[in-house]
This record gives C-alpha cells, sequence and structure tokens, in this order.
C-alpha cells in the first residue's frame, strides 16, 4: 500500500501539543505528572518512597483466582526503547508559521491511517475533522496525523491506532513514541470493572478509571501486577506511575490496594495490609529489612501469613498482629518448628538495648531471648515463670544458655550462672557449684552417667572440715539437690593415687567411687541393698584375712576389726545411718592388703578415722533417695577440678 507524505510542517514545542492534547480530552482529562516506568528512571516522586497504599487486611483471592482482566490482553514483554529522534514529536496539530499559499493536501484514502479514520468514522466520528495531513518520518518508519478530538499513529510494525484524551495526555506526557512507552499497538479498550479503559503499547500499558485516573504499566512491576489479576485482583488499578530512584535502583508503583516494589537484586514484589504497615514502621527498604523477595504466602496456621524480606521476614496472624522476624532469634524459632511449632506466632517486634547486648523476643507461648555471649533460646511453661520471679536477664541468672530439656515429667534449663529445673509442677532455681562440673567437663572425675552423685570437698589438704554436695540428674543434666557442712578424716585427704593406709592413719582418699550397699539401726526407705547392724557386726580390718575390708559377724573383736555395733551405740551415733563408699573393694576395683579400709558415709559430723560425716536428716535423705550404682567422688578442690 502506498503511504503519501504530506508537506513536512514546522516541528511545534512539545508542550504546545501536550496542551493541544490536554485540550482534546475534555474535562476529564487532567492527569498527575508522569515518571517514567522503567527500571532506571527517576522521576520526581508522586508518593514518598515505599510510601504505604490503603489497607487491604481482608480476605484475599488465592494463588488459582489471580487471573488476568479479560478485557485486557496479557501485557506485551518490554522491548528495548527506539533510539529517540531529535525533533520529531509524535502527534502534530498545523503549523501556525504554515507560509503563506501552501496547499492543505487532501487525505489519501489509500494510507492506513486514512483507513483507520474511515474505520472510526471520519469527520463525523469521535476524531472529528483533520486538522493537517500526516507527519511521517518520525522513529521506526511512523507516520501520525491530528484530528479535532485525537490523534492516528501509524508504523509498520503496530499498524495504525488511535490516541485520545486522558490516555493521549499521558503519553504526550511519557515522550510520544520516542519515550518508554514507544507507539501504540491497540485502541483504547474500555468497559473494565468501575469503568476503566487501557490501550496498549510497544513497551506496556496505559490505564484509566473515574476514581483513579490515568497511569502507566510497564515493565516488571505490570507483570507481577498482571499475575495478581490485573485490576480485577486484590491491588485493583494503579493510582501513580512509576517511581524510581530508590535504595540500590529500586522502583515502586502504588495501586489501590498497595504498592508492588522492585529493584535489580530482589525483582518484583507486592506488598500491601498490615505486613506492609510493618514494613513502613521498619523504614521500608531503607530499614533493616531491606526490599522484599517474595509476594506474601499465607494459609498458614491460624490464618496466617509471612513475606520474606532480604534481611529477614515479617510474619501475621488474625490473633497476634504482624512482627518482624530475623537473625538469631528467627533461627531460634526456625529451630522450634516455626508458627506450628511450641512457641506459637510472634506477637511484637524483638526488644534490643539489654544488659550484654541482648534482645528477647515475645510469642505466643513463650520468649525468645538472645545475647552475644549467649546465643538465642526460648523458655517457656513453668521454667519462664521462674526465670521471671528471678528478675528475667537483668536477675542473678543472666540468659539461657540452652533449651528446655526434658525427660519423663522433668524438665532443666540451664541459664549463665545456674539452673531452673521443673518436676512435676516443682520448680527449683540453682546457682552453678559443684554440680556443674559433671556437665561442662570441669570435674577431673567421672560420675560415670550415674543418677546421683555427690561431692565430699574440701579446701586444702590437711583439713578434716568438708562440704558435702548431692547432686542429681535431671533429663541428663546434673543439679544440686542439697548442699551440707560435714566432715573428713582428721588428718585430712591424702593426694590423688596414694592410698589412705591403716584407719588409725586418720586420712581419706581421693577419687571417685561407687555405693552399692548401707547398713544402720533400720532401714529408713532406702533401695540399696541394707544391713541391719546387730552385737555381732563387724567389718575387717586385719590385712591378710579373708575378711578384710568386707561386713562379717563375730562375737570376738580381733586385731583391727571393727565393731559396728559399737560405732551404732556410742555417743554421737556414727553409724546410726550409713552406706559403704566402695574404696579398695569390689566393685570398683580388686583389694589391696593394708591399702585402707571401712570408708563409710556416715553421721555425727566430727572429724573421722577417714570417712565422711554428715548430720542425720541429710544422711537419711541420701539413703532414701540413694540407688545402686550413686557415686561420691571426695578430695581436695583442687584435685577435683580443673
Amino acid at each position: 500500500m502506498r503511504v503519501r507524505r504530506g508537506t513536512v510542517l514546522p516541528v511545534l514545542a512539545l508542550t504546545a501539543t501536550l496542551a493541544l492534547l490536554a485540550g482534546l480530552a475534555g474535562p476529564a482529562a487532567a492527569v498527575d505528572s508522569v515518571s517514567p516506568p522503567s527500571a532506571t528512571a527517576s522521576s520526581e516522586p508522586t508518593a514518598p518512597p515505599g510510601a504505604p497504599g490503603p489497607d487491604t487486611t481482608g480476605p484475599r483471592p488465592s494463588a488459582s483466582a489471580l487471573e488476568p482482566s479479560p478485557a485486557e490482553p496479557p501485557a506485551v514483554p518490554a522491548a528495548p526503547p527506539a533510539p529517540k529522534v531529535p525533533a520529531t514529536p509524535g502527534p502534530l496539530p498545523p503549523s501556525s508559521t504554515e507560509p503563506a499559499g501552501v496547499q492543505q493536501p487532501e487525505p489519501d484514502p489509500e494510507s492506513p491511517i486514512q483507513a483507520k479514520y474511515a474505520q472510526l468514522g471520519g469527520a463525523a466520528g469521535g476524531l472529528g475533522a483533520a486538522l493537517g495531513p500526516a507527519n511521517c518520518g518520525l522513529a521506526q518508519g511512523g507516520c501520525s496525523q491530528a484530528f479535532e478530538h485525537g490523534a492516528i499513529v501509524w508504523t509498520p510494525a503496530t499498524g495504525a491506532h488511535s490516541v485520545t484524551g486522558i490516555i493521549g495526555t499521558t503519553w504526550a506526557a511519557s515522550g510520544f513514541e520516542n519515550g518508554q512507552l514507544g507507539y501504540p499497538a491497540t485502541d483504547e479498550v474500555c468497559g473494565l470493572r468501575d469503568g476503566g479503559c487501557y490501550q496498549m503499547f510497544q513497551n506496556g500499558a496505559i490505564l484509566f478509571s473515574p476514581g483513579t485516573g490515568a497511569a502507566i504499566s510497564a515493565g516488571p512491576i505490570r507483570s507481577s501486577w498482571a499475575a495478581s489479576g490485573y485490576e480485577n485482583g486484590y491491588l485493583g488499578y494503579p493510582t501513580t506511575n512509576t517511581v524510581c530512584g530508590l535504595r540500590d535502583g529500586g522502583c515502586y508503583q502504588m495501586f489501590q490496594g498497595g504498592a508492588i516494589v522492585w529493584s535489580p537484586a530482589t525483582g518484583a514484589a507486592i506488598s500491601l495490609g498490615a505486613i506492609r504497615t510493618a514494613w513502613a514502621a521498619t523504614g521500608f527498604e531503607n530499614g533493616y529489612l531491606g526490599y522484599p523477595t517474595t509476594n506474601e504466602v499465607c494459609g498458614l496456621r491460624d490464618g496466617g501469613c509471612y513475606q520474606m524480606f532480604q534481611s529477614g521476614a515479617i510474619v501475621w496472624s488474625p490473633a497476634t498482629g504482624a512482627a518482624v522476624s530475623l537473625g538469631a532469634v528467627r533461627g531460634a524459632w526456625a529451630a522450634n518448628g516455626y508458627e506450628n511449632g511450641h512457641l506459637g506466632y510472634p506477637t511484637a517486634n524483638e526488644v534490643c538495648g539489654l544488659p550484654g547486648g541482648g534482645c528477647y523476643q515475645w510469642y505466643q507461648r513463650g520468649i525468645i531471648w538472645w545475647s552475644p555471649s549467649s546465643g538465642a533460646h526460648p523458655v517457656w511453661g513453668g521454667i519462664q515463670s521462674s526465670y521471671s520471679s528471678a528478675g528475667w536477664a537483668w536477675g542473678w541468672l543472666g540468659y539461657p544458655i540452652g533449651r528446655e530439656i526434658c525427660q519423663g515429667t522433668t524438665c532443666i534449663q540451664k541459664f549463665q550462672t545456674g539452673t531452673i529445673s521443673w518436676e512435676n509442677g516443682w520448680v527449683g532455681q540453682k546457682r552453678y557449684n559443684e554440680c556443674e562440673s559433671l556437665n561442662n567437663g570441669r570435674s577431673v572425675y567421672s560420675g560415670y552417667g550415674a543418677r546421683t552423685v555427690s561431692f565430699a570437698v574440701a579446701e586444702g589438704y590437711g583439713q578434716s572440715g568438708a562440704w558435702f554436695i548431692r547432686c542429681r540428674s535431671i533429663a541428663g543434666q546434673y543439679v544440686e539437690d542439697w548442699a551440707v557442712r560435714g566432715t573428713v578424716g582428721a588428718s585430712g585427704f591424702k593426694p590423688p593415687g596414694i592410698a589412705s593406709g591403716p584407719t588409725r592413719n586418720l586420712y581419706s582418699p581421693t577419687g571417685s567411687y561407687s555405693v552399692t550397699e548401707a547398713f544402720g539401726a533400720g532401714n529408713p526407705g532406702t533401695a540399696l541393698p541394707y544391713q541391719k547392724l546387730n552385737p555381732n557386726s563387724r567389718w575387717g580390718g586385719n590385712p591378710g584375712t579373708s575378711t578384710y575390708n568386707r561386713y562379717f559377724e563375730s562375737t570376738s573383736w580381733t586385731g583391727w576389726d571393727e565393731n559396728m555395733w559399737y560405732f551404732l551405740q556410742k555417743a554421737g551415733n556414727d553409724y546410726q545411718q550409713g552406706a559403704v563408699i566402695n574404696y579398695n573393694r569390689p566393685p570398683d576395683s580388686p583389694i589391696v592388703q593394708d591399702a585402707g579400709f571401712a570408708i563409710f558415709l556416715h553421721e555425727n559430723p566430727v572429724p573421722t578415722a577417714g570417712c565422711i560425716a554428715i548430720a542425720h536428716p541429710y544422711m537419711v535423705d541420701w539413703l532414701q533417695k540413694a540407688a545402686v550404682g550413686d557415686r561420691i567422688i571426695m578430695g581436695v578442690r583442687g584435685a577435683l577440678f580443673r
């Protein structure tokens, strides 16, 4: 088809053309200032960067419901902007400076523009009369012709399409065919939701509705909007053009129901509702979360949703609202099963500025505490209540250094300076002492995994005074049950590896020994095999005999044998209750003659001949809680702990 070029008119200023199109658009053609939608463009923002849109906290459509508007074709893939041609604006009106005597050309009925004009009703149609001839020589071989109420623009690639009204004004403001949109690729299409219209261009679209005005839709932000269902989705119509110049080359565009935010590093993501409000409170993309990296993901437990950001997430549920989740605290929450775990949803953001640079965050059923020295660990239930009574992290316990550990009906949690244990509703707080050395490897001697390990600790050699500390295992961690002052041999402890020798030397041995049997005036309720003493009760003390360092009965008292009945009856009632410490005897070791014998734990805390002595109430309690295989570690502090 032949295209006849009319007389090329002198170029009008762009402002004059904009004024013309604005006039042609009529009273409804007012439009906000337009900013370039490309990811690299910058413009005068029409709203503060990241400014929140209307809140949309109501029900949102499912992913399967987000179909593109049937009235609008899919977005045209973005193509590189056409090279700008200097001094070749879009549709032009007649020049007011045309030389006198130049004849206005008649419309060419064979041209694509005239064919389109005829299709639209010619001079009697919506465009009205021609204002001049076609203007060709535009970019990409294009031509345009101005009419009373708009223009028709043609290129070999796009065909001929009319541009009118507020959409035409918006296209003019974007730079006509030399701007980001390029040439029109369709006519204006109306009949959209709420009286809306759109027109497709080579590199995007212009949308209009009476409630929102006209806005350019292009690039990855348009693709994201398309995936949400265009104007029929939960975002509705765009209310601004794309605004760029954000941090790290980012852009955003506002919509009726929220915003779409894009950066080169993160791509485009929808931002709306309560999660957007929470993001705004952190400083949008300039805050510690950075840009969103996903859209919201809903369908979580109890109707919850979350959205991922560069440095964390925002989590929301109807019951808890929106809260930021990030860093080590988020890691601890993840380790506990996120919202499906014991803690449930976060109910507030982190609170920092605690002692030692610490932070905490509340959840539905507990708290996660963090500090640089202790890491992040949750606290809940009865242990949380006890921790609160101790002053939280400001109190003597400090921060938790591990999570709660349970075994059966008992639980324990370790803190920086002590433990809190829970057992059948009973809660106890204990400072770290000798028992903790069994947990952290600082005990020189092993407890061999015994259910109960007791320490007899003197502060130095030659001292008979000592602390006796009973440690019991709660969920695999040793904690103090009680501690009481007691006594050991009158001569104190022998160094490690040195036999205590005969009882007449009054030394106690150093080491870790098992307990397998008990004795006394009557069983107080111990699980240990129990020997009730009688007038014939003896303990062998004569080296070289078959009874050496063993219980036996005899009517006589020979040599160094010990008369146990005598020690039961004497003042102080040493053997009212007692237990055998398996020093120099099975099952701990073979018997070595004259290395020492009759090393017991018994009553009456006065200096002994080598035994450990504690007060009657503690001796009874110890026996009542004892079992075969319990152990006693004894010696000078410097020899027992690393």
